[in-house]
């Protein structure tokens, strides 16, 4: 063989493996391509999965917190309907308690006398606050109280005559309040053995016209009824 075709055969063989070589990336990287975008796709709809799926946990756990505040905020409202149950009941039966004794007091009116003269309270011009003396007045007429079982209170506020009698009557009645609200707030007289009438001008102390005259008719008159305890027999016992 000669040179020269020892020559061409060894170019033709080499150029024989170039083109195989090329033929064979060729067809790898078709063959790879086509791999490579199914794994890229398939990883963005495992991506789009995973986070629809931390987003479908997120939204559950929102909603589960949700009940949770549902749930405490509905066992809050239930525990205070049941106080406020329980407070209605107690104060129904302490409603009927006080109901039934002032039905005995006004079923046996009759029996009721002033127990002494009545304790008179003063007030300024116009004005219907208590002051401090005139307090005192009033704790020591509560003192007695304490030892009575059958007991009511009138309470009868009064003006001078000076004002119209409109502005008189709604004065007489604002002092007739102050005292109510002395003896309940301060000495927790019950309000239903209590009797209020604001009476204005119509029962003046003094007709006189001076000054000591309009004094003596600002007031408010508390005047406590007794009657003798119930026996056992009057009561409709055995």
């Amino acid at each position: 063989m000669s040179k020269f075709t020892l020559s061409a055969t060894i170019t033709l063989a080499l150029g024989t493996m170039f083109i195989a070589g090329c033929a064979t990336k060729n067809y790898v990287k078709k063959s790879i391509t086509p791999v490579d975008q199914k794994v890229d796709q398939v990883d963005q709809a495992s991506q789009k999965r995973d986070s629809s799926q931390v987003a479908d946990i997120n939204k559950t756990n929102q909603a589960l917190d949700d009940t949770d505040k549902k749930l405490s905020a509905t066992d809050e409202i239930a525990k205070t309907a049941d106080g406020t149950a329980k407070g209605a009941m107690a104060k129904g039966n302490q409603n009927s308690k006080e109901i039934n004794d002032l039905r005995g007091v006004i079923a046996n009116i009759d029996d009721y006398k002033p127990a002494g003269d009545a304790t008179v309270v003063h007030f300024a011009v116009n004005k219907y606050i208590l002051t401090k003396d005139e307090k005192a007045k009033l704790d020591a007429m509560a003192t007695q109280l304490g030892s009575q079982q059958r007991y009511f209170i009138t309470v009868e506020g009064f003006t001078d005559q000076t004002g119209t009698a409109a502005i008189n009557d709604q004065l007489s009645r604002s002092r007739a309040d102050a005292v109510i609200s002395y003896l309940v707030g301060s000495h927790d007289v019950p309000v239903y053995r209590i009797h209020m009438v604001g009476l204005g001008s119509q029962k003046l102390v003094d007709e006189g016209k001076g000054r000591k005259a309009r004094e003596a008719s600002r007031r408010v008159e508390v005047t406590l009824f007794t009657a003798k305890p119930l026996t056992m027999s009057a009561a409709g016992g055995n």
